[in-house]
């Protein structure tokens, strides 16, 4: 048996890997794109049929909704300031421990460069260069972090005297129309919930796709360093067969024998399924890909 039929034998083990992924990756973009048509396909729903009830809500209710609209604005943007203000307070507490830490630090190395007379220590004199940098740092952010709680509360308190203000003022259109504004907050978070469950769907198509399309590169790959081994084994200008000049040799009727297999490589129409393979991915759109073919794995 010849380096080449021995060769020809062998199973390279990533070639069933990389097909067994592929077609992994090819049922999960399948399975996926499904699931996010259906997905993008409930949410518009959703976002219909809540336009149509609080549009009914809203001429039932009569003049009250529109009444009432500023406070409930205001309340809206209290609520903004509100969260702003504690992001800010989060902020200060966390600059006021890294200067206490800093600080700490400076006192250590102070304390270690006074030890046993060791002032010209350069171990020590670097640690305490370092500690007086984070303290300075850490006493700018903790002034920028104190004077940016300031604003964001003062925002806040400012809003919030106005909500109150205006439910003085407001009650009975507040009252009214209430079950308008508890329908459209409700009907909010289910769309926020939907469009965030398809922008998940979104992000695992993609992957699915990226992954689908690294399995392919890595066939590629590998066909192509079957190909070069192929080349190494039998001599140049020698076919698979050890024949040279095989186009002149004709068939029993005097007609060249015809054949799809690529004389140089020994592998039948292997150019031609490596195009094929590249050219798969771009037939994945983002509208929405056709079926994808299943791939054997069992050869």
């Amino acid at each position: 048996m010849s380096s080449l039929d021995k060769f020809e034998e062998q199973v390279d083990p990533r070639v069933q890997i990389e097909l067994e992924r592929l077609n992994a990756a090819t049922d999960d973009i399948n399975k996926l794109e499904l699931d996010l048509d259906d997905a993008r396909a409930g949410f518009r729903q959703l976002l219909c049929e809540s336009t149509v009830r609080i549009e009914n809500l809203s001429k039932k209710l009569g003049s009250c909704v529109e009444k009432a609209r500023p406070y409930y604005e205001a309340r809206i943007k209290s609520k903004e300031a509100l969260q702003e203000t504690q992001k800010a307070a989060l902020r200060f507490e966390r600059a006021n421990s890294a200067h206490a830490a800093a600080k700490e630090m400076v006192y250590l190395a102070e304390e270690g460069l006074t030890a046993e007379g060791r002032t010209f220590d350069h171990a020590w004199q670097e640690m305490l260069n370092h500690a007086t940098m984070r303290v300075n740092e850490s006493e700018l952010e903790r002034t920028l972090s104190e004077a940016h709680h300031k604003r964001t509360s003062l925002i806040y308190h400012t809003n919030e005297t106005k909500v109150q203000q205006l439910q003085k003022e407001l009650k009975r259109s507040i009252a009214k129309s209430r079950p308008y504004f508890e329908a459209k907050a409700q009907f909010n978070r289910m769309l926020e919930e939907q469009k965030q469950r398809v922008k998940a769907l979104e992000k695992k198509v993609a992957n699915a796709k990226t992954s689908y399309a690294e399995a392919l590169r890595n066939l590629e790959q590998i066909s192509d360093e079957m190909h070069r081994i192929r080349k190494s084994i039998h001599p140049p200008g020698m076919d698979p067969l050890g024949v040279s000049n095989l186009a002149n040799v004709t068939s029993p009727e005097g007609t060249t024998p015809s054949t799809s297999t690529n004389q140089e490589t020994g592998s039948p129409d292997s150019d031609y399924v490596a195009e094929e393979y590249l050219q798969l991915p771009d037939k994945l759109g983002p509208a929405g890909s056709p079926t994808l073919p299943y791939v054997r794995t069992d050869v």
